[in-house]
């Protein structure tokens, strides 16, 4: 295990390695909710049954808490926690698994260095880290940033709070980073001191930063890729949404709305959905240029994001009301009530909808894709944490909040004390 306290505005650590890092593949997870931001595993097969014993590739505990999703770059599997004492959770935790066999490759931990508290659901390592191939960027609720190479190794350490120490609010915060052309984009949008920054990813210096809207914000930035090849990024507010060039922050496109400020906009070929006034898409036509496409007030997605697979949009509320829409009008198709409580986006794979609540319950949900029928739970299974005593009081489900990630045919899930991978039997 690797340990380093960290209070400085900015540490550079030159480590003697050189980098052979591999571009992102197909198989690679590379951040919050996948490709697109879209929680589809298009070409995945995965288990039909999922529970504690069946299709359990291996299981690790995790040394705390964490809200974040983990990410899947090569055979890593890296995953962020947070722990310490009472409510505080000032220690930050970087951890990496060997995909294959679930040992634990390497540790990190941090000392945070802005605000640490939180709900008692969540937790400070609740923005899911992002990878660029060769490095990974673990962001958390604190405004504190490391940056590692592949090995563990820390090239550099952020506490942002040190220049905006009222950034921040008594919930958390967990909008993800994301790492675009050799910037890392962050967004901290609260009713504090709102920011959102663009850092080096080779040096974790700013590149540019700009005042946000003092309202609370727990949305991912979207990378959206235009027709000349460009890639700029989309923030959301309460009131718009902005598209920036990630290289300078200038702001290339502007709409207003009412946004939501939970789920996150996703991106799949050149249409983004976002969750604006309900549902409003958009055709990404030229460098800095989106055009309006078609506005649905009556598709809201809730705590959990959208999917966008084929030519529906799917959205599942909090409640356990799964919806699927079609893409290109925006008018209903189907609508089944699957029940359970989520803060977890679900995966789409074959057909089939993966869900973790929050109450431990797994649900596998048969969308009936091209076909009459509703959705339908075809399995159902409660995770739970064992009583330390051996009592016979119904034990407590396990806490899934982070959304899975899918590499292969293999699905990685976390909740708060650990971490599975799910596969066919080879």
């Amino acid at each position: 295990m690797k340990t380093i306290a960290v209070g400085s505005l900015l540490v550079l650590l030159f480590v003697p390695f050189t980098f052979f890092g591999s571009p992102l593949s197909a198989d690679d997870w590379s951040g919050f909710l996948g490709p697109g931001a879209a929680s589809v595993a298009a070409e995945a097969v995965l288990p039909k049954k999922i529970d504690e014993t069946s299709h359990v590739a291996w299981k690790v505990a995790l040394p705390a808490k964490g809200a974040s999703s983990p990410i899947v770059i090569g055979d890593n599997v890296v995953v962020t926690c947070s722990g310490g004492l009472g409510d505080k959770q000032d220690e930050l935790m970087v951890v990496c698994l060997d995909k294959n066999s679930g040992d634990v490759k390497w540790e990190q931990n941090f000392w945070a260095t802005g605000r640490c508290l939180c709900h008692p659901l969540s937790a400070n390592a609740a923005p899911t880290p992002a990878t660029d191939g060769e490095r990974i960027f673990a962001f958390y609720s604190s405004n504190d940033i490391a940056c590692l190479d592949l090995d563990g190794n820390l090239l550099w350490y952020r506490g942002l709070a040190a220049d905006r120490p009222k950034a921040g609010n008594d919930v958390g915060m967990s909008s993800s980073p994301v790492v675009i052309d050799g910037v890392v984009v962050v967004q901290v949008e609260n009713q504090g001191d709102s920011f959102a920054t663009g850092l080096d990813a080779r040096t974790g210096k700013t590149v540019w930063a700009q005042d946000r809207n003092k309202k609370a914000v727990y949305a991912t930035p979207l990378p959206v890729a235009t027709r000349e090849g460009k890639t700029l990024v989309l923030l959301q507010s309460a009131d718009k949404i902005d598209v920036l060039d990630p290289k300078t922050g200038e702001v290339k496109f502007q709409q207003e709305g009412r946004v939501s400020t939970v789920s996150s906009a996703c991106v799949v070929d050149d249409t983004i959905f976002a969750p604006m006034d309900g549902t409003s898409t958009f055709t990404v036509a030229s460098d800095g240029k989106i055009e309006p496409k078609w506005n649905q007030a009556k598709i809201r997605a809730g705590s959990p994001s959208y999917q966008v697979n084929g030519d529906s949009i799917f959205t599942c509320n909090s409640g356990g009301i799964l919806k699927i829409w079609d893409r290109e009008t925006g008018e209903k198709k189907k609508e089944a009530r699957i029940e359970g409580s989520y803060w977890s986006t679900p995966v789409i794979a074959d057909g089939h909808m993966y869900c973790f609540g929050q109450d431990g319950v797994f649900r596998l949900v048969d969308l009936h894709l091209g076909k009459e029928d509703k959705p339908e739970v075809v399995q159902k299974f409660k995770f739970v944490v064992p009583t330390e005593d051996g009592s016979e009081e119904e034990p407590k489900g396990e806490v899934f909040l982070g959304s899975p990630a899918v590499s292969g045919n293999a699905m990685y899930v976390r909740s708060d004390k650990f971490l599975w991978k799910f596969e066919e039997s080879k």
